[in-house]
């Protein structure tokens, strides 16, 4: 199992490949505006949580292997 990205979003120990798809993704909704860096900053994690809250998800920070599996499989 993968290590997630804690409730404050760092240290950040998800993948910077993992980071760069959930930034490339909310990019493509269109609620991310920043740089596809693999770097969760505030913007990356503002985009994750507007994007769970949008789908009825826990709103948090967590970058868990489930969640990036499901953006895996809207491509």
């Amino acid at each position: 199992m993968q290590p997630t990205v804690n409730e404050k979003g760092s240290p950040p120990t998800a993948s910077t490949s993992d980071i760069m798809l959930v930034q490339e993704t909310m990019q493509d909704l269109g609620i991310y505006k920043g740089a596809v860096d693999g770097i969760p900053g505030n913007l990356t994690m503002r985009a994750v949580r507007t994007y769970k809250r949008a789908n009825k998800m826990p709103q948090n920070n967590s970058l868990t292997e489930e969640f990036i599996e499901h953006l895996r499989n809207m491509l």
